[in-house]
């Protein structure tokens, strides 16, 4: 999002969405009409696979991808992993 943030409601610019499996979560939403993008792999172990919506907003369906590198990000204290696996 391009604008400023100011103080009050912050504007929403995605949700996400946990899952256990990012083919499942494809594959509901390609059934639904969205153009799901490709799989994107973050360093710490997850994976998405987003549907951006006109307004710029998205979905983010949200996988473990590595369980290893998960592992790790949570024992370094990463809190945004620690808190998917907490929804998990």
């Amino acid at each position: 999002m391009t604008e400023t943030m100011t103080e009050g409601p912050y504007p929403l610019d995605h949700l996400v969405l946990p899952t256990a499996s990012l083919d499942v979560a494809r594959a509901r939403l390609v059934s639904l009409g969205f153009v799901v993008a490709p799989t994107g792999i973050h360093p710490f172990g997850t994976e998405n696979c987003c549907a951006f919506l006109e307004d710029g907003t998205y979905l983010e369906p949200l996988a473990v991808g590595n369980g290893q590198a998960v592992a790790k990000a949570i024992a370094d204290r990463n809190v945004f992993v620690a808190r998917d696996r907490a929804y998990r």
